[in-house]
């Protein structure tokens, strides 16, 4: 059988991007899950000791959860729109754009290669707090004090359940981190959607 390639069907490799995008987040939710389940050994005279896990974990866990899935994000931008630069012979690629890289995901989609990646603002707006929240977490070591998108990481903690913010410090429980996995999840499917449908099946 000849080898296939994204321009001679298009459509079979959105399909196949989206069903890789669904298994890899399965695969962090369930190691998320059994991390959650890792109970420590009791250490009656060191309780110095106890009270420093009980601080940092699963914080520190849940955190990292978050951290992975824009990372998995952004890993999404660039594929795709990789797909649609071989696609329809583009000669500028996204990562050439200027701006956050969710902007530069949607102009590179919907201004170069007319595909309809964002229809509803709410799904972009929780997106744009969860990078955010990712960005809080990792240049401001979780604090909204002086972080200068603060207002929006506040925003994305009052719209998300379980997103909260804790003695000026942004903090998620378990059943959050799975809600981001799903947001995340659900705006990448609505592009791979579009694009389907742009590309139908041959």
């Amino acid at each position: 059988m000849p080898k296939r390639f994204p321009k001679d069907d298009p459509h079979l490799f959105f399909y196949l991007h989206a069903g890789d995008l669904y298994c890899h987040i399965q695969d962090l939710k369930l190691v998320l899950k059994k991390t959650e389940e890792i109970e420590f050994e009791d250490h009656p005279d060191e309780l110095e000791y106890e009270g420093l896990i009980s601080d940092i974990f699963p914080d520190i866990v849940r955190k990292s959860f978050v951290v992975l899935l824009i990372i998995a994000l952004e890993t999404e931008f660039k594929s795709f729109c990789g797909l649609l630069k071989e696609i329809e012979s583009l000669s500028l690629k996204w990562n050439e754009l200027r701006g956050p890289s969710l902007d530069r995901f949607i102009c590179y989609c919907e201004r170069l290669s007319n595909v309809k990646v964002c229809n509803d603002n709410t799904n972009r707006q929780l997106i744009k707090g969860l990078i955010e929240a990712r960005n809080c977490i990792i240049h401001n070591n979780s604090s909204i004090e002086f972080f200068d998108k603060a207002k929006e990481v506040v925003q994305f903690a009052k719209a998300v359940q379980g997103v909260s913010i804790e003695n000026g410090y942004l903090t998620f429980s378990y059943e959050a981190c799975l809600t981001c996995a799903d947001i995340m999840h659900a705006f990448m499917q609505d592009a791979y959607n579009a694009a389907l449908e742009k590309y139908p099946k041959k």
